[in-house]
């Protein structure tokens, strides 16, 4: 519903929704070393406090994970996946 109009656009289910991007697209999020040893499921040498970037499919799911942004950003450019601003 746009300005208290019907949109004309179809609904996406959620499957259309995780497949958005094909690959292609992801973002970046700033994340806990405590969060990375729980999306990975292991334990980490990685204090609970430091902070690390995460690479994250269009999807959700996560792709690398890195000590800085300027790393993380590097292993984008090599997977080909053009990084979007997420708020």
């Amino acid at each position: 519903m746009v300005d208290g109009k019907n949109d004309d656009r179809p609904d996406m289910s959620p499957l259309e929704f995780a497949l958005l991007g094909g690959g292609e697209v992801g973002y970046v999020r700033e994340i806990s070393g405590e969060k990375a040893a729980e999306l990975f499921g292991v334990e980490s040498e990685i204090s609970a406090g430091e902070t690390l970037y995460s690479l994250h499919g269009a999807d959700g799911t996560c792709m690398a994970v890195a000590d800085s942004r300027e790393a993380i950003m590097a292993d984008a450019f090599e997977r080909e996946i053009y990084t979007m601003a997420v708020h």
